[in-house]
């Protein structure tokens, strides 16, 4: 027994976290393991296809596998209602469970489980940014700024109760993984600031206002066409953003009808003007915008449309 007038130290919290092998839930995993106090029940990820080769090992399962972190990969969402899994996740009997970058909808048993419930680590301030892609939308919908919401889990998509929000500037030479490895830095940070008031139940959350919710959707080939009427200064903004990942998009010039799959942009000229559309340079063309000129690199067509891994 503990001495008299001595304080008990609590026990460790019991945490389970659910997210993927990216770059969104790798520092989310980090920041809880260097937490103490906090005891990482399992990680759960979305298994991997079978592959005739040996995969290599992603940072999030190989962190923890070196921790001695228990890992559950279920190969379809239908697999979180397997008992096996279910019973396994049961005894664990979390505090809490953390998501970060999940792609399946998180079934009831699983969210009324923990004592202090199930809180997602979203990349926007919802309710604006509600869906899988708020990083791509944020630059397609021009924004100067986004941030991170720690929301409760209900039976929605990203429509819990939200605890706390942070907003963070967008640079200007930010791109998708950029922006996300910064959201998921902040929203690891926020998680760990927040994580004492969860753990006692203390913190006040609030109803999201359905009214000003904005959806981000995986974007279809139309959401990649960056057309002249944008300025020159959004247009190269969006092209850097997002060929990293994409690869080379379909600049539609309004005067001809024409697309040019570009992907790379060489120079931005805000005042610049040009009477003809477009000038051609053999694989560099000259591209007006409204206003402005763009100087950028060409391919013979964009390559088809790789979508993102989120899937729901």
């Amino acid at each position: 027994m503990p001495e008299r007038g001595k304080p008990t130290t609590p026990p460790p919290a019991r945490i389970v976290l659910l997210g993927m092998r990216c770059a969104f839930t790798e520092p989310v995993l980090r920041a809880l393991l260097q937490t103490p106090g906090v005891d990482i029940q399992a990680v759960v990820l979305p298994g991997q296809p079978p592959s005739p080769t040996a995969m290599p090992l992603d940072p999030v399962s190989g962190m923890a596998r070196a921790n001695g972190v228990p890992l559950h990969e279920p190969s379809h969402r239908t697999g979180l209602n397997a008992s096996a899994y279910r019973g396994a996740i049961e005894a664990i009997a979390p505090d809490l469970i953390v998501v970060a970058c999940f792609p399946w909808r998180i079934p009831g048993w699983m969210r009324t489980l923990p004592r202090c419930g199930c809180l997602n680590i979203h990349p926007s301030l919802l309710p604006d940014g509600r869906g899988p892609e708020p990083v791509f939308w944020a630059f397609r919908w021009r924004l100067s700024e986004t941030g991170v919401t720690l929301h409760l889990v209900d039976a929605g998509f990203d429509t819990g109760p939200v605890v706390t929000q942070q907003r963070l500037a967008i640079p200007d030479d930010a791109t998708l993984e950029s922006l996300e490895r910064d959201l998921a830095r902040l929203g690891a940070d926020l998680l760990i600031d927040r994580l004492p008031a969860l753990l006692d139940r203390s913190l006040m959350t609030s109803p999201q206002a359905d009214s000003l919710a904005r959806p981000a959707p995986i974007p279809g080939p139309d959401d990649l066409v960056v057309p002249t009427t944008w300025s020159a200064r959004h247009a190269a903004r969006f092209i850097r953003a997002v060929t990293p990942v994409y690869g080379p998009v379909p600049v539609l010039v309004h005067a001809t009808g024409r697309r040019l799959a570009v992907h790379e942009v060489i120079d931005v000229d805000d005042g610049a003007a040009m009477p003809e559309p477009v000038r051609l340079r053999g694989s560099a063309a000259i591209i007006r915008f409204t206003p402005g000129v763009l100087n950028v690199r060409l391919v013979d067509r964009a390559r088809p449309l790789q979508l993102h891994r989120h899937q729901r």
